[in-house]
């Protein structure tokens, strides 16, 4: 049976948005963020962060630190006993690219991928691109608090928090709880194995 999935911005959501994020060493995770991810986990929600990281085309980092910062907050996350299940970024910025967000490229990957179904599903961000590709793929966009002003389609929620997003997104669904799927002994995506760029071709 294909599981739901949120789509997850990651910075401004997951983590502290500090501009173009390229050193693990300013990884900070956002509060609640844990918490979210764990009653996601447990309702039977996958989690895929789906991130533009325009750095990676101005020049301003590579893919590697990309991933690095990626790994770092992998790390902090298993620390709290909570993982992401995919990750994946586009590097593009001004580019004829299918993956930059509000582009759905990388969630119709992710599906495919993961054997994931939009069902049931959201995207949560920060950004008007964030609330503009879950309507791109006919699913709910929920949009977080951002440093700047807002400027995107209407979100079907403004949440305070990623947990207050979590909640709402499991009060509107109807899948079950399963308890196995909140175990660690199901992690499968520790470390840096899932850790992914999507790129042209």
């Amino acid at each position: 049976m294909s599981r739901p999935v949120v789509f997850l911005d990651r910075d401004g959501t997951i983590i502290e948005d500090k501009g173009f994020l390229g050193d693990e060493d300013g990884v900070e995770v956002l509060p609640t963020v844990a918490d979210a991810l764990r009653l996601l986990r447990a309702r039977g929600y996958a989690s895929v962060v789906v991130s533009n990281q325009s750095g990676v085309a101005r020049g301003y980092f590579d893919d590697d630190a990309v991933r690095a910062v990626n790994a770092e907050i992998v790390q902090r996350l298993a620390g709290d006993g909570v993982a992401i299940d995919a990750w994946y970024w586009c590097p593009h910025y001004d580019e004829d690219c299918d993956c930059r967000k509000p582009a759905p490229g990388l969630v119709k990957r992710a599906v495919k991928e993961h054997g994931l179904t939009l069902a049931g599903s959201a995207v949560v961000g920060d950004r008007g691109s964030d609330v503009a590709l879950a309507h791109a793929v006919g699913i709910p966009g929920i949009l977080l608090p951002g440093p700047y002003p807002y400027d995107g389609p209407e979100p079907d929620l403004r949440a305070r928090t990623l947990l207050e997003a979590a909640e709402w997104i499991v009060a509107r669904s109807a899948v079950p709880f399963d308890p196995s799927t909140s175990s660690r002994a199901r992690d499968t995506t520790s470390g840096q194995a899932r850790l992914r760029v999507t790129k042209d071709g």
